[in-house]
């Protein structure tokens, strides 16, 4: 009899664990359509390819050298090279690869959807003389945004975020480009008072608040989880402010979670800002988190476009995602309300519908895969589709990736294909 309940006990313990980590259902990742996978990047840059690692910048006809170099003076180090951040456009996939290491030939890249092969070059955009050796350089881009003007935001952090060598190459700006004709539109630096003590290492994504009929009266969302802390930019005003808040802030009890077989004791805050449909007043609900965190907070954009607001008074805690619900970039399907979540700590995707309260059997797991989905590291929602981007980057920091074996990956799933059935489906509402 004894037996019989150490033997219970066992199988409890080991179902509540897989229920947090592992999936237990209907794995909807058997609905996402790989579109890209690469073991190592290489770009094309004008007319020379870089598919190894290469000491100096290519000439066309010209001659290169074989030479003992250190990372610091490679032009392309190709273990250095890791995707980060992604967004689509019509035909045209946009990759970045911020400046993390040495060895990185262009931060702001992209990939023709239509002809592209799963493991394409990157091409610099719109092309090589924006990048790091020019004079409008860009020199670190992380999770860029296409917002409803047909325009590409993005901030460039300024920052060459080398491992115990951080060097802030120029001040942190918001660029926009014209994607019609491949044009700046907007070159805006970031004021060092909104900044603190300069850090510009957490100004990791944007978020842009704008309909097609407001093109000039746009507004941007930047998070900073270095310093938890949000900054509003009005595009009309050209001006930006700063938000602070406990809610940006790490937990320090969601740390210790494993990806890939690393421990994440990271310390990173306000993550993510997604948001919802406009209501009649033409006011949205932001969704927000820190990366360490199971919780979800919320702000009406109102508040976050008055920069004497009180915050305080006015977000609001959604609720609890559940355990091991550690999450990066979320996005909002507008056609079901639902909030996709790029799961760090469950390699996978999960989902919330706004329209229920928020608690842990509410939002739940609904694509999972050990590999190919090991740290999303971007994920947009566009219409219907909802794109991912894992990037193994544990492993990379920890360990060192294998460049046999395939380490990034794009994907793309329905919204509807991956919701259906399960607790984020609109039709499971009951009134």
């Amino acid at each position: 009899m004894c037996k019989n309940k150490n033997m219970l006990v066992y199988i409890l313990v080991f179902l509540s664990y897989c229920n947090g980590q592992y999936f237990i259902g209907d794995n909807k990742f058997k609905y996402m359509e790989n579109v890209f996978k690469w073991k190592q990047i290489g770009y094309k840059i004008g007319k020379v390819l870089y598919t190894k690692d290469t000491p100096h910048e290519k000439v066309p006809g010209g001659f290169l050298f074989e030479e003992d170099l250190s990372d610091e003076e490679m032009f392309f180090k190709q273990s250095n090279n890791v995707p980060i951040g992604f967004e689509v456009y019509k035909d045209r996939a946009f990759v970045t690869v911020p400046r993390r290491r040495y060895g990185i030939p262009s931060t702001l890249n992209y990939v023709d959807l239509e002809t592209a092969n799963a493991s394409a070059l990157l091409r610099p955009y719109p092309d090589y003389r924006y990048d790091f050796h020019s004079t409008s350089e860009l020199v670190s881009v992380y999770r860029p945004r296409v917002d409803n003007c047909d325009r590409l935001w993005m901030v460039d952090t300024g920052l060459l975020e080398v491992p115990k060598n951080f060097v802030q190459k120029k001040p942190p700006r918001i660029i926009v480009f014209d994607l019609k004709t491949d044009e700046v539109v907007l070159n805006y630096e970031i004021p060092s008072d909104v900044l603190i003590n300069g850090t510009t290492s957490g100004l990791t994504s944007i978020t842009v608040d704008v309909t097609s009929t407001t093109c000039d009266d746009a507004y941007a969302y930047i998070n900073d989880l270095a310093q938890n802390g949000l900054i509003v930019f009005s595009m009309k005003e050209m001006a930006s402010w700063r938000f602070s808040h406990s809610s940006f802030i790490y937990d320090e009890g969601a740390k210790g979670f494993e990806v890939a077989e690393a421990t994440i004791n990271w310390q990173d805050g306000l993550f993510s800002i997604a948001l919802s449909d406009p209501n009649e007043n033409g006011v949205r609900t932001a969704y927000y988190h820190p990366f360490i965190s199971t919780l979800e907070f919320s702000i009406t954009t109102d508040i976050l476009k008055n920069k004497s607001a009180n915050f305080e008074k006015h977000y609001k805690r959604e609720g609890v995602r559940g355990a091991f619900s550690q999450s990066g970039s979320h996005g909002y399907h507008s056609g079901s309300g639902v909030l996709f979540y790029a799961s760090a700590a469950k390699d996978g995707i999960m989902c919330w519908n706004t329209n229920r309260p928020l608690v842990s059997n509410i939002s739940v797991l609904i694509a999972q895969d050990h590999d190919q989905l090991s740290y999303i590291s971007d994920l947009k929602v566009r219409g219907d589709d909802v794109w991912v981007l894992s990037n193994k980057i544990p492993t990379f920091i920890y360990f060192g990736l294998d460049p046999l074996s395939s380490n990034f990956y794009v994907f793309r799933g329905k919204a509807q294909d991956l919701i259906k059935d399960t607790e984020c489906d609109v039709s499971n509402i009951k009134e």
